[in-house]
């Protein structure tokens, strides 16, 4: 596995795929709607149901429920915020996916979920980062960075975070298309959280 995939790192909070939606192209500055019709398609492919968003404009609704970030240039995007809630296709309760932003249209989404200590939902773990990454772009496919797949990205983590005493791991930075990955694995009383961001 190439090596500029994997660091140790510091604690985190939750499994969260953070999502800077792209301002150029065909996809530039998609409403909320759009942004979230969109993954609840890709989604449902993989049988995999997304509710309705709840939607969160105040600024007290925004500080107790859409506080995501501790750095603060991060959570000063978030002016407005939907939530959504993710399901398996027994109706087991699987995270949510938070879009937050401007009034208008969503800067950053960020999807959390939960592995239990054996990790028994892994692959529904895969297939919720494949499906996101690939609604916001195909730029892993065209790019193919260390020749692995998202797949294998996401295994090399757990292998490597399993042979490591700390608590919380991380791969390196990763740019694509424009865009940087990064993934992140925490340990805590359930299982495992996973952390992916996807920034624009």
């Amino acid at each position: 596995m190439n090596k500029i995939f994997y660091a140790a790192g510091g604690a985190a909070a939750a499994l969260v795929i953070v999502l800077v939606w792209s301002g150029t192209g065909p996809d530039a500055k998609p409403s909320y709607a759009d942004a979230n019709a969109r993954l609840k398609t890709r989604l449902a492919e993989h049988q995999i149901s997304m509710s309705s968003p709840i939607k969160l404009k105040e600024q007290k609704d925004i500080d107790e429920f859409c506080r995501f970030f501790k750095n603060p240039d991060l959570q000063r995007l978030v002016l407005y915020c939907t939530s959504t809630e993710l399901k398996d296709q027994t109706g087991e309760f699987l995270g949510n996916i938070h879009m937050v932003g401007s009034a208008d249209s969503p800067k950053i989404t960020l999807t959390l979920l939960q592995s239990d200590k054996t990790m028994a939902n892994l692959g529904t773990v895969k297939t919720v980062f494949e499906s996101v990454i690939n609604t916001v772009c195909d730029c892993w496919q065209q790019q193919n960075p260390g020749g692995i797949s998202i797949s294998q990205w996401v295994d090399g983590l757990r292998e490597f975070h399993l042979g490591d005493t700390k608590t919380h791991s991380k791969s390196r930075e990763v740019s694509l298309g424009g865009k940087t990955l990064q993934l992140e694995l925490t340990e805590n009383p359930d299982g495992y959280l996973w952390q992916l961001f996807i920034y624009t």
